[in-house]
């Protein structure tokens, strides 16, 4: 064999096994090959009619479960105008969701939410909103409730160059928090292919210290839900396309982190929380081709996992369990899930709904 046609032969099986690489990772971030089997023990029925109620958080103090909706299949240029706030009442979830309007955005497509409690009782919420032209920001918020009825007044918008594509967030202080990019890089760029077909880990997490943002950690493929403990001295992430949750040990002052550990879970993680016993509380939807699918059809929709992980005595998460596991019948590409009291709460990216599972 000529020179010139075995260097062309080494170069082809290079590429060929990179691409079989490659490709066996994709199609196992995707959950090509997940199946889900049903997991629901208790009663389980919708209790609000919400688009794409992503995120959400309870907050049992004022008898309220404050929800981010947005349509997701709505137009990038003629967003849904009903996309905003919604305050549900704990105690009667059945009852119809009230939209929070006043100190809102005009221009307001929440994703991600947190809720900070200050010692004194105070309440902040701080919500990502992705605006029409394509910016980002974190707006934040005064929380407080009249007469039972809850009202926001805006404390302060922030953006900043490192702020590419926020996800969640998790609100430290009235005015510091941490907040996943699940990308770093612009849509249609080479890179944003490498991130998404590839898995780069190139997506990082920011804190923003009260007055400005750096990078805390860096080099994660797709990193989603963020939770900090309630003491402070932990911090999680769940990482979509690596399929698992990344543990940090935490220096509250500084707010900089340390990693401790992992957990691989076979699902698309998305945001976390946490029970009465500190475990963490972690939604996911295991296929990306369903998720897709679902996007594109309401009535195909993808299916939806919550588990249950353990940590030990240092924070380091040591095993889990799935509490819940649908096809998609009772709610598609969960993305959220919490316990008030024993009720299990479940909310989706894509779907209409959030869901209650009661004991039996």
């Amino acid at each position: 064999m000529r020179p010139l046609a075995r260097s062309g032969m080494t170069w082809l099986s290079v590429l060929l096994v990179l691409t079989a690489f490659f490709g066996i990772r994709w199609v196992t971030a995707a959950g090509v090959f997940t199946s889900v089997s049903k997991i629901s023990p208790n009663i389980c029925q919708p209790i609000a009619r919400l688009q794409g109620p992503e995120d959400f958080e309870v907050d049992a103090a004022h008898d309220a479960i404050i929800v981010s909706s947005t349509n997701r299949r709505a137009p990038k240029d003629a967003p849904d105008p009903r996309d905003g706030l919604y305050v549900l009442k704990l105690s009667d979830p059945g009852a119809a969701p009230v939209k929070l309007t006043d100190g809102v955005p005009k221009d307001f497509h929440p994703h991600g939410i947190s809720l900070y409690r200050a010692p004194n009782g105070d309440e902040t919420l701080m919500v990502i909103n992705h605006h029409r032209a394509g910016a980002h920001s974190v707006e934040i918020f005064g929380l407080s409730y009249e007469n039972g009825a809850a009202r926001l007044v805006p404390h302060s918008s922030i953006a900043g160059g490192l702020l590419v594509s926020p996800n969640d967030l998790f609100a430290v202080g009235p005015d510091r928090f941490y907040v996943t990019n699940d990308h770093v890089t612009k849509p249609g760029s080479f890179g944003r292919f490498a991130e998404d077909y590839l898995i780069w880990p190139h997506a990082d997490l920011l804190y923003f210290n009260g007055t400005n943002f750096r990078i805390s950690v860096q080099r994660m493929a797709f990193p989603n839900g963020v939770y900090v403990s309630p003491d402070g001295a932990h911090l999680y992430v769940a990482l979509t396309n690596e399929r698992r949750i990344l543990a940090f040990s935490r220096e509250p002052y500084f707010g900089s982190l340390k990693e401790i550990g992992s957990l691989s879970i076979p699902s698309r993680l998305d945001n976390i929380s946490a029970d009465a016993q500190g475990r963490l509380i972690v939604a996911g939807h295991p296929s990306l081709l369903a998720d897709n699918g679902f996007r594109a059809d309401p009535a195909k929709p993808s299916p939806s996992q919550v588990f249950r992980v353990s940590l030990d005595k240092d924070g380091i998460p040591t095993g889990y369990e799935t509490i819940f596991a649908d096809e998609g019948r009772l709610i598609g590409a969960s993305s959220v899930a919490a316990m008030a009291g024993q009720r299990l709460l479940t909310g989706s990216v894509l779907d209409d709904k959030i869901l209650e599972c009661r004991p039996n």
